[in-house]
């Protein structure tokens, strides 16, 4: 840790006063298939991999070539990894950020090397972010606030009537982990509930498994525990078999298969994600300016938010079918968005219909899904 603290550090001093120079961008590839670099922080990793597989969907249906490389779970390496790509000689590049120092880095790097560039999932902060904006190289991102996520729950906490907090979650400075908690932790707190604990560390199962037992442990009294991401949420719900003689209820942002089991018994009260979509849009737009239509939002690239879905228990089984056997998106919607007529809006009508019912509606048009099956399933 200690290690990781000092090349962080490093990374952040060497960006002080950091400024994109002038020049003039090498136009759309032509001639040849695009190759599109994509970093996974850890490989094996559920939340992560569905990342890793969303994208080589999105990549298949645009007729381009994925490049992926594996950061190992080391903040430092995602950086590295840029420079590997670059060297591979990569086209362009969608870019995942474990921590805000990462994206003004990377965006020098590929702005040094005159390569395109998105981001996604993460949403950094505004700081971070405008270090960034004034590279003609930085074409846009798709992520979740993931404030409004954590709050979201902190919110439906509150509805409940629940008026004690456990908070298990990730690393500190961790940027999804920490937006998540916030947002939890200050609207439960101004509705009048207390949060007893926020127990950051390591999201893989076994530590944060240790680490909510003994946030259990030592917190009896806790009426709500928020898990800010699909494996901590697993260990949260083993944590609480433990502990029978708790009525503590369960809120887990990222919905894994464990999270889905939880839902269906009645162990987990309430779940919601599906915003890995995000890199489909991320790498739309990259695309996009790399084959020549430069998708702009008053004058700059866009900053497109990706709604965080809910799931009802109700459609559990479909979710199922059409989120993780398949992709929410068909290759030919996906298609849709890449192209000299396509704007911003087309990004934007998209993502403010996303929502579980409007994805099924779809697979019913698509020939997918019986309406009488999505009918039989929404009066469960």
């Amino acid at each position: 840790m200690k290690i990781k603290k000092i090349i962080m550090f490093s990374l952040a001093f060497a960006m002080a006063g950091f400024a994109f120079a002038g020049g003039t961008q090498s136009g759309p590839t032509t001639g040849k298939k695009l190759v599109v670099g994509f970093n996974n922080y850890l490989q094996g990793h559920y939340s992560l991999d569905i990342l890793e597989n969303s994208f080589k969907a999105t990549c298949a249906a645009l007729d381009v070539e994925p490049y992926i490389l594996n950061d190992e779970g080391k903040s430092e390496n995602s950086a590295y990894n840029v420079d590997n790509m670059i060297n591979a000689g990569v086209d362009g590049v969608v870019f995942f950020g474990i921590v805000d120092t990462l994206f003004p880095v990377v965006a020098k790097k590929c702005t040094d090397a005159k390569i395109p560039f998105v981001f996604f999932d993460h949403m950094p902060s505004d700081e971070a972010l405008a270090q960034v904006v004034s590279s003609p190289y930085y074409k846009g991102i798709a992520a979740t606030v993931d404030y409004g996520t954590g709050a979201n729950f902190g919110a439906h906490a509150l509805e409940l009537g629940l008026k004690k907090a456990v908070v298990i979650t990730g690393e500190r400075g961790d940027t999804t982990h920490t937006a998540r908690t916030n947002g939890f932790v200050e609207t439960f707190t101004k509705g009048g509930g207390v949060v007893l604990a926020q127990a950051y560390g390591p999201v893989d199962l076994q530590s944060a498994l240790t680490r909510a037992n003994d946030t259990l442990t030592a917190h009896p009294d806790a009426d709500c525990i928020y898990a800010t991401n699909g494996d901590v949420g697993t260990s949260c719900i083993e944590a609480l078999s433990k502990h029978p003689a708790m009525k503590a209820r369960i809120f887990v942002t990222d919905l894994d298969p464990s999270v889905l089991d939880g839902l269906k018994n009645g162990t987990v009260a309430a779940g919601n994600g599906a915003h890995w979509v995000n890199v489909d849009f991320a790498t739309a737009l990259l695309v996009n300016a790399l084959r020549g239509n430069e998708i702009k939002e008053n004058g700059q690239a866009p900053r497109l938010v990706v709604p965080v879905m809910t799931l009802p228990s109700n459609l559990i089984g479909l979710y199922d079918r059409y989120w993780l056997q398949q992709q929410p998106f068909s290759a030919d919607e996906m298609r849709s968005w890449v192209g000299p007529t396509v704007t911003v809006d087309v990004f934007k009508n998209t993502l403010t219909n996303y929502n579980i019912n409007t994805r099924l509606e779809a697979k019913v048009k698509q020939g997918l899904l019986t309406q009488a099956e999505l009918d039989a399933a929404r009066k469960q």
